[in-house]
């Protein structure tokens, strides 16, 4: 009677230790749902992120170009009316010598300064077409990079962890796939937005060449200009023989 209670008690202990032991191991199939409930908004949230850090750098770029636009537009402005100001005042000297200046050599050189402003206009052209030429080749490179392959995340599927595996079996396999899943998903958004940065501040900073660039061109087509004014003020006074108007 002894040895037969001694082995129903060892019956029901290894009963015991078997529930035991599938209760845990089904504890670990569970773990599994519960690790892709936990895993999935996350995943969805970067994909949220992606879409507005995508519009967020587009919106930025459009700022970005609008602003520079308007500092041309400025610049250009600024420039006109400094080369139309050294016209005027060339012009005035001209209205304003005496009589005995001879008009002839006058008039000359009213037609020289105004040629020489409409050589001036040829510089301002190739300035513009050419910082044209270079936005246009910029916006052209700046979209193209922000043509981004989303798939990796929007098409990542998180129920492929499951593929030769069996969550009842082998829960501990997929729980250290989803586990790399979240990494992978993590990793990608970080180098994702952090490459997208990188191409709004290198636009932003190719703007900025472009702009000094722009800038030096209308100096140096200013600064021509200028010198064909001194030119003309010595013929004003040695050539024709007239004096400058205070």
């Amino acid at each position: 009677m002894k040895s037969l209670a001694l082995v129903t008690l060892v019956g029901i202990c290894y009963c015991f230790s078997n529930i035991l032991t599938a209760e845990a191991g089904r504890l670990a199939s569970m773990k599994v749902v519960e690790r892709l409930k936990e895993i999935e908004p996350k995943h969805a949230e970067i994909k949220y992120r992606i879409i507005k850090f995508v519009y967020s750098a587009k919106y930025n770029l459009v700022q970005r170009t609008d602003q520079f636009y308007k500092q041309l537009f400025a610049a250009t402005e600024d420039s006109l009316v400094s080369v139309i100001a050294l016209e005027d005042e060339f012009v005035y000297q001209l209205d304003h010598q005496s009589a005995s200046v001879d008009q002839s050599c006058l008039n000359f050189l009213k037609r020289i300064v105004e040629n020489n402003m409409y050589v001036a206009g040829v510089g301002y052209t190739n300035c513009i077409n050419d910082v044209e030429q270079r936005i246009d080749k910029e916006l052209k490179r700046v979209q193209k990079l922000l043509e981004v392959d989303e798939s990796e995340v929007f098409y990542q599927s998180l129920l492929d962890v499951f593929e030769g595996e069996n969550i009842i079996a082998g829960p501990e396999a997929i729980l250290a796939k989803l586990k790399n899943k979240a990494d992978e998903i993590d990793a990608f958004a970080s180098d994702y937005f952090s490459a997208l940065f990188d191409i709004v501040a290198q636009f932003s900073s190719r703007l900025c060449d472009l702009r000094n660039g722009y800038q030096a061109c209308f100096n140096v087509n200013e600064s021509i200009l200028k010198g064909t004014f001194v030119t003309s003020e010595n013929q004003l006074t040695s050539i024709c023989l007239g004096s400058i108007v205070k």
